[in-house]
Formats: C-alpha cells, structure tokens, sequence
C-alpha cells in the first residue's frame, strides 16, 4: 500500500495542475455516482476527502475550499435520494457538518503544505541573500549535465570570488560585508534570466549557471555581469573587484565535483594573476575520460 501512494504521488508531482483538476472533478462525480445508486449507508461520503486534499496540497486553500462546497452539495444531493421524507430535515443538518469538517480539513492542509514549503525552501536558499545554497546548487548542475547527455544543451558554469571582501569585513564590520553579498547577489540576478540558477557557495563565492545558452551569449553575459558589479562596488565606495572563471559546456563534463573543479581553477588562476577578470573557456573536445 505504501508503495501504491507513493507511486500515485510522484504520477501527481509530474502532472499540471489544470489536470489534477480535471481528474479530481471526475472522482468527484464518480463517488456521487456510487453514493447516489447504492441505496444503503456505506460512509461513501469520507471519499470526497481525496479530491478535497489533492486539489488543496496541488492547488490552493481557495480551490480546496470550492471543492469541499462542491462535495457537500454532492453528498447533499445523492443522500436526499435514498430516504424518505419524514426524515429530510435531517440532511441539511449532516451536510453542514460534514462541510464544517472538510473546511478544516482543507484549512488545516493548507498550512500544512505552507509549511512544508517553508521549510523546503530554506533547505533550498542561503539564508542572507536568498540565493540557491551549495548542497541544492549540487543537484541543480547534476540535473544540467544529465540534460546535456540527453538532448545536448550547453550551459555555462561560472564561479565567483569576491577580491579584497576580507578587507571589507575587517575594515568596514560584518555587517557591512552583508550588505555587499546582497548587493551583489541583486546586481547579478538583475542581468540574468528567471531561469538561470545563481548559487552562495558560502563566504565571498558564488556560483552561475546558465542555461541553455552558446558560448558566445554566455559571453556577453558574463561581460555584462562583471561590468555591473564593478560599477556598483564604485557606487558603494567599496575596494572589491571579481574574479570570474567560467566554462560553456558542450561536452559532458565527468562529475559535477570535476565541472566545479575546472572553474574554480579558472577562478583561482585569475586571483593568482592580479584579480579582477574573467576568464572563460570553451569546453567542446571530446573527452576521452567520460
């Protein structure tokens, strides 16, 4: 049984939600259907609490509230067929009961599933700046290079270090340096797309993917980013410059640990030759390692 609903549960996490929708519509009527021909009290109507959750936990509180009105006139209409009259008076009293209870079962639902995206995004996002955190960045680049193998979409890996950030800290105060991780973290994710991935590796590193992008594009980008936050380490009055290396992936690199490794050399090579530039390589020979 626990593999059935874990089964269902991940066939649920791939559909839209105007699917879900649709289907829980159907089971709606189909559990009318039932509770309407079998002529004897069988409690078909705790069912109802399956099209109530999906579409609370799959869609909103609002949509779960629709649907408990939706089943409890169901229930309403299909119990009002099966008795005699002397006791009708009796199932307008049920059906607001059994209303009140989907109500809170799909209120008490909803903060659940607040909850649990509560706490997953915080897995998910460093904690100062809100971008992506190493441990999700991981799985993220291990999802790029997946889809690399199979439908060839390059991407772009680039890492970052901030130069001097130490200075900052230690002249200006923690809270300061703060400020400047989101300062940055902001000027970056203004001159990326929605669904480029940006990472806080932790301390003054960060970390970019960009998705589905040629060498040259990436380029330009790259270019644009390292430009913008010059300009805003100048507005700050802060003594920071960036060391950027990067690698547009046309090939499969061998792990994500080895595609990190490559741009952190390149990074490094830059801080170990000034600072302050960007260094970005092609990455389209075949790899003989694979």
């Amino acid at each position: 049984m626990k593999k059935f609903l874990h089964k269902v549960i991940q066939i649920l996490d791939t559909l839209p939600q105007s699917l879900i929708l649709i289907l829980s519509l159907i089971l709606v009527l189909i559990i009318t259907s039932l509770d309407y021909y079998i002529k004897i009290d069988l409690g078909i109507s705790i069912f109802y609490l399956f099209p109530i959750a999906v579409v609370t936990w799959y869609g909103n509180r609002k949509i779960g509230l629709i649907f408990s009105f939706l089943c409890s006139l169901c229930w309403l209409w299909a119990e009002i067929n099966m008795i005699d009259n002397s006791q009708l008076w009796l199932e307008p009293w049920n059906a607001t009961v059994r209303l009140s209870f989907f109500i809170i079962v799909t209120y008490l639902l909803s903060e659940l599933k607040a909850a649990y995206e509560r706490e997953k995004k915080l897995a998910r996002t460093d904690s100062l700046t809100g971008a992506v955190n190493r441990r999700f960045f991981r799985e993220l680049l291990r999802e790029e290079i997946d889809r690399l193998a199979r439908y060839n979409h390059p991407f772009t890996l680039a890492y970052f270090d901030v130069d001097n950030f130490k200075m900052v800290n230690d002249q200006s105060g923690h809270s300061k340096g703060d400020y400047l991780l989101n300062k940055i973290t902001t000027t970056i994710e203004l001159n990326i797309r929605q669904t480029d991935i940006l990472a806080r590796l932790g301390g003054d590193e960060f970390a970019l993917i960009l998705l589905e992008i040629d060498y040259q594009k990436a380029n330009l980008v790259l270019h644009r980013i390292q430009e913008q936050l010059l300009l805003m380490a100048e507005v700050e009055k802060m003594p920071i410059s960036f060391s950027i290396g990067a690698i547009t992936y046309y090939i499969i690199p061998q792990s994500v640990d080895h595609a990190i490794e490559e741009v952190d050399h390149l990074m490094y090579d830059i801080k170990h030759h000034g600072k302050n530039g960007l260094k970005h390589k092609l990455n389209d020979k075949i790899n003989i390692n694979k």
